[in-house]
């Protein structure tokens, strides 16, 4: 599993460069995306797609390419390999297999959004792309109101501002985000401000509503905490419908308790 550039070719490090020359086939993702890379390096290497909908007979039929003796480098279009990516179920397989999967670190878009966005970096969660409907979108960003890890996302920019609006709903005016854009490229930049902020940003720049975009949401400063009361009427409610365990959890999230003294209290109950 080869990570390739997300933007600047340059990016492609000496190591994933032989490996992409030394292997009998490589496989990508779209293959007219990875010919542009392929052709910069003048690599030689035979190459063949594999991709969200390739079926199950391709997936056995490279494997048993591996079996025979032969070496395969996955790449996806940019950045690396599996993440939001097509390439879990050949990985999956050849695992099974016991087939040596070997990942060669390079660029990801995640990390580089997140150490270039002025966030909390600490501790994040990635969540790839979010709902695209606007109800389901609004009760999954909930599910991160009391998170206090970062939350990176990936979001089409037709669909950014949509994004930042339903963020701005739930997490309110203060949050701070940021957008990474064109990560590596000529026109990079690292929008962070509130959400109110960034999307005043974007209604008047339109730009912003272009190229390729991470979105990333500060996880909360102040946690916020329910009394002995009110968790106790959240429990009653809850047991009918979760295992303790389950309830724990989530009560820990608006709790200044964790999820195991929640737990030890009410398992005694």
């Amino acid at each position: 599993m080869v990570a390739t550039p997300i933007g600047n070719l340059r990016d492609l490090s000496f190591r994933s460069l032989d490996i992409l020359n030394q292997v009998d086939l490589i496989l990508c993702e779209d293959t007219r995306k990875s010919l542009i890379l392929l052709k910069e390096f003048n690599i030689k290497t035979k190459f063949s797609s594999l991709h969200e909908f390739t079926n199950v007979k391709k997936i056995d039929k490279y494997i048993s390419y591996l079996e025979s003796g032969k070496s395969i480098a996955l790449i996806s279009d940019a950045g690396t390999p599996l993440i939001s990516d097509p390439g879990f179920e050949i990985v999956q397989k050849a695992k099974e297999k016991d087939i040596l999967v070997n990942p060669i670190p390079g660029p990801s878009s995640v990390i580089s959004a997140l150490i270039g966005s002025g966030l909390k970096t600490d501790k994040f969660i990635f969540e790839g792309f979010p709902p695209r409907k606007k109800n389901e979108l609004e009760n999954f960003l909930k599910k991160y109101l009391y998170e206090e890890k970062t939350l990176i996302l990936f979001e089409s920019p037709r669909r950014i501002k949509k994004l930042v609006e339903s963020s701005l709903k739930i997490f309110g005016r203060e949050r701070r985000v940021s957008i990474a854009k064109e990560i590596s490229k000529i026109h990079q930049n690292f929008y962070t401000g509130t959400t109110e902020n960034i999307l005043g940003l974007i209604h008047n720049d339109k730009n912003l509503e272009k190229g390729e975009l991470v979105f990333l949401i500060e996880g909360t400063k102040d946690k916020s905490s329910i009394n002995d009361f009110e968790e106790e009427i959240l429990m009653k409610e809850l047991k009918e419908h979760l295992p303790l365990k389950r309830i724990s959890k989530i009560l820990a999230k608006i709790s200044k308790k964790t999820s195991k003294e929640i737990y030890d209290t009410h398992i005694k109950k």
